[in-house]
């Protein structure tokens, strides 16, 4: 089935509509900062002990959820994230709203599906309302699972009622991807710099969103 023929598009935010520099810098460098900070200790000290604890639990509910993190690091990660420097960092990739904009004149029905946390994505919505275009926007860890997890995409198809044949998953990730095929979607889009990626599942490979255009 072409792309185009699909009538419901699953869309990812960050690193498909969403730049990822933002998240990157925020705990990666911003978050050990504060920690260091707020605890007295060497920078260096602080960056091995918060990024310990990230990779410890990377593809979990937790690695999302900002209350767990605020309870963990005694830090209010919300306040933190809506900080004006902060804030400044949230950027939309290039294109990305002239293609959302495409598929509603489509007649597509879009979801947003995404990872972060609903407060992370209300302070991101902030600064870009792109609501409009979605009929829901789903946050994985309401419905018990992430995106990583084959149960995530079952309890989506019920949810929201669709027929996975007649649907398109958008992500910048692939282990996303691999759950979703697990769970019946067949349909994929890849964001990916990745030229030489090889998978039996055949997903349409772009560079960017905005590359999605001649397709749709």
């Amino acid at each position: 089935m072409e792309l185009k023929d699909n009538k419901y598009f699953l869309i990812d935010l960050d690193g498909v509509i969403l730049d990822t520099k933002y998240d990157n810098f925020f705990w990666q460098e911003y978050i050990p900062k504060v920690y260091a900070e707020k605890n007295n200790i060497a920078l260096s000290d602080a960056i091995n002990f918060t990024h310990s604890l990230f990779y410890y639990k990377k593809k979990t509910k937790d690695w999302y959820d900002i209350t767990y993190w605020s309870n963990i690091l005694d830090i209010d990660i919300a306040k933190e994230k809506e900080k004006e420097t902060n804030m400044d960092r949230i950027c939309l990739k290039d294109g990305s709203l002239d293609i959302l904009d495409k598929l509603k004149s489509k007649g597509k029905e879009l979801f947003l599906i995404t990872n972060a946390h609903r407060i992370t994505l209300n302070i991101k919505l902030k600064k870009f309302d792109i609501s409009k275009y979605f009929s829901e926007m789903i946050c994985s860890h309401e419905l018990g699972y992430v995106k990583e997890d084959i149960q995530f995409w079952h309890i989506l198809r019920l949810k929201l009622k669709l027929d996975y044949k007649y649907s398109v998953l958008v992500e910048d990730t692939f282990d996303n991807i691999n759950s979703a095929y697990h769970a019946g979607l067949n349909n994929f889009v890849y964001i990916s710099d990745n030229k030489k990626f090889t998978s039996p599942l055949s997903p349409l490979i772009v560079k960017s969103f905005s590359k999605l255009s001649s397709s749709i």
